[in-house]
């Protein structure tokens, strides 16, 4: 796809650290199984997971060992450019990495999903950081927003969802994204 002239990006809904379905496994170079956990793994709230995943936490071990699998996938791409999007909506309330969480464990949970991955060999990452909209300013766009050390990228994600059904348009999803546009453009430009 690169050689096709494409972006790759990858995008990791990684699963929460401490669920049942993470299964340790015998081989020191994959020592835990994740092939059980799905999206559903990532919404999982419980343990407190983002502190437990840094150095010294109960589940570090577990985590590093899911970012080896993503340092393995860069690794094997070479020099060839992909765009990260990790801990993505991190100003929702549905992932583990989340709005449950502090903004400064926000920030050193993706400072050091980063740095583990370059002390890895991982050098064609891209750091995406893409909270969720619509935002309206640039205090609630930064508010969890790890430094310039740690991103590459700023974006969003934001979905047109209707709310009701049948649905019924109106002007409100375009009129929001255009000002969360201008919020991210604004800063970007900075």
């Amino acid at each position: 796809a690169a050689e096709e002239g494409a972006i790759l990006t990858l995008s990791a809904h990684m699963p929460n650290m401490s669920n049942s379905k993470i299964k340790a496994t015998p081989d020191a170079a994959r020592p835990y199984d994740f092939s059980k956990c799905d999206f559903s793994e990532s919404k999982d709230l419980s343990n407190n997971c983002s502190e437990e995943v840094l150095p010294g936490g109960k589940y570090n071990e577990r985590y590093t060992a899911y970012l080896d699998i993503i340092a393995d996938y860069a690794k094997q791409l070479g020099d060839i450019p992909v765009l990260f999007r990790p801990l993505h909506e991190c100003d929702g309330g549905w992932f583990w990495w989340g709005s449950a969480n502090t903004a400064e464990s926000y920030r050193s949970l993706y400072a050091y999903t980063r740095d583990y991955l370059e002390s890895q060999g991982v050098h064609n990452m891209l750091y995406v950081y893409s909270p969720n909209g619509p935002l309206e300013t640039e205090a609630e766009y930064m508010s969890r927003y790890p430094g310039d050390a740690c991103v590459d990228i700023l974006a969003f994600d934001y979905y047109n969802d209707f709310n009701t059904y049948p649905a019924e348009s109106d002007t409100s999803f375009f009129d929001h994204l255009d000002q969360t546009c201008q919020v991210v453009s604004s800063l970007a430009k900075q």
